[in-house]
């Protein structure tokens, strides 16, 4: 019965399926992603499209070489698509599936199959992962460079005869990554290992003279651009090795704000992360791996996650972005802690396949319980939260489906942030200025405020349901003029027919 189990096509194929499920509903749920949560764009993902249309044939002198790699992609998406939500959000899906990507190959290469795909659909389907999915900043490069890194690192590690082009990919990558804020220490760190650990040194060993020189070159040509910033520009240094201000007290004060929202299961914080991040069985799942790990202090998968949590905290003090790259080392203790629970469970009935099977439905039992949990949460979160929702606006989605090509968009840029907006002059061809334009031909749409022209009819009012000021968006059009003629006896024309009035709300307000 046992042999006969073993051949059955569910339990050779139980892998295959089990990630090809992940695949579906990881690629689907990003798919929609931008159209159900956060829905809308906060601040920082407006300053990193403005930063991304900045780049052009001077980047370099000019200094912006910071977060280089995504804000090239996120100009070409825009680029292609046009300033829309979801062109904006497009790289962080890119990168969040190359990420958890890696992350799966990296709980492969440390854990039993079985654990590494329950492990996976707990942090790729986490509300953490998806917000950086669906957020449009370069925020999602810290996962995405810690998974890539760590995952090459663990097959050059891992292998007698390291193959020349995956050194390559490996520097490559820790090059690359330099250009992300404080990863610099992260290779610093990655090079020390290398002059300590004797299986790194053995891997360079391997490699002939010639290959060492084309990789060295490599290097040298992805750096150059960032090299030249720097001495053209130095306060690209500051931006990516320290912070302003800088205290102690500071330090501290910005860790806590940055994890206050991750563990917090009593309060909502004016932040743009849902409290909390990690939900309690997540937290019992970590401690469990935790406790599991704690013997086994000293090995090189224990040591990372010890250093990338010292990092996550540390550098979170200088940038607050970085305390979201502990999901790459609570991936790894999740796992733990599920390799623990089924090991133990095995220990029990080491030879009987149907108390494996019993065992396991448990598990995949709370695993979709916990995953159900964490959806609803992460998609209903941003809707209902107030502290969380109100920094987050739709505006860009109701300025692009509500005015024509040609039309005037007045914003304040003393409350709105006017150097976004500016860009869809470039991109939807849509003019925007700071005070209503002399020409009242046109359709002329006022951001956030109303306006008092008498010569301008109010013809819609675009409102937002989640908005403390919900009356979003002012839609006017000329005002009906007296004809002027001969006849000063000829009636005046009444309004134009053919002209909207009243208000209208977009679909669900």
């Amino acid at each position: 019965m046992k042999k006969r189990t073993k051949q059955s096509f569910l339990f050779r194929n139980r892998f295959v399926i089990g990630y090809a499920i992940l695949i579906i509903a990881f690629v689907y749920l990003l798919a929609i992603l931008p159209g159900i949560a956060p829905h809308g764009l906060n601040r920082g993902e407006m300053e990193s499209v403005v930063t991304a249309s900045q780049i052009d044939n001077d980047f370099i002198a000019s200094g912006k070489v910071v977060n280089l790699p995504y804000l090239i992609v996120q100009k070409a998406s825009i680029g292609l698509f046009g300033l829309s939500l979801y062109s904006i959000k497009l790289p962080s899906v890119i990168f969040a599936i190359l990420g958890a990507f890696f992350i799966v190959l990296l709980l492969n290469r440390w854990f039993k199959s079985d654990v590494a795909i329950i492990g996976s659909i707990f942090t790729t389907l986490s509300t953490a992962f998806l917000f950086l999915a669906g957020n449009g900043t370069p925020a999602i490069m810290y996962v995405f460079w810690l998974a890539l890194i760590l995952w090459l690192g663990s097959k050059i590690v891992g292998n007698r005869h390291v193959h020349p082009v995956l050194v390559a990919c490996f520097m490559s990558a820790i090059a690359l990554s330099i250009y992300t804020p404080h990863m610099f220490y992260v290779a610093l760190a990655i090079a020390v290992a290398g002059l300590i650990h004797p299986h790194l040194r053995f891997a360079l060993k391997q490699l002939k003279i010639y290959q060492i020189i084309i990789i060295v070159a490599i290097m040298a040509a992805l750096l150059a651009p960032l090299v030249v910033s720097c001495i053209a520009e130095h306060s690209v240094i500051r931006e990516l090795l320290f912070t302003d201000n800088f205290s102690l007290q500071t330090v501290i004060n910005n860790s806590a704000t940055a994890f206050a929202p991750f563990f917090s299961f009593g309060m909502a914080y004016d932040s743009i992360y849902l409290a909390p991040l990690f939900g309690l069985a997540t937290v019992a799942m970590i401690l469990i791996g935790t406790l599991a790990s704690i013997g086994k202090l000293f090995t090189s998968r224990n040591t990372v996650v010890s250093l990338l949590i010292i990092f996550a905290i540390i550098f979170s003090g200088l940038n607050q972005s970085i305390a979201i790259s502990v999901i790459v080392p609570i991936a790894i203790l999740n796992a733990a802690g599920i390799e623990s629970i089924i090991g133990k469970w095995h220990k029990l009935f080491p030879e009987n396949p149907y108390a494996h099977i019993v065992g396991a439905l448990p598990i995949i039992v709370v695993v979709g319980i916990i995953l159900a949990s964490d959806l609803s949460h992460f998609i209903y979160g941003y809707r209902y939260a107030p502290h969380v929702a109100d920094n987050f606006s739709n505006d860009i989605s109701y300025i692009t489906d509500s005015l024509d090509s040609g039309s005037v968009l007045v914003v304040n840029p003393e409350t709105e942030y006017y150097d976004f907006y500016k860009l869809l002059e470039n991109y939807n061809s849509i003019t925007v200025t700071d005070k209503t334009p002399d020409r009242k031909d046109l359709t002329i749409a006022y951001l956030g405020k109303t306006t008092d022209d008498e010569k301008l009819e109010l013809t819609r009012i675009i409102t937002s349901p989640k908005s403390r000021n919900s009356d979003r968006l002012y839609i006017y059009k000329s005002a009906t003029k007296e004809r002027t003629g001969e006849n000063t006896d000829e009636p005046n024309d009444g309004p134009d027919e053919n002209a909207e009035s009243g208000t209208q709300a977009p679909e669900g307000t």
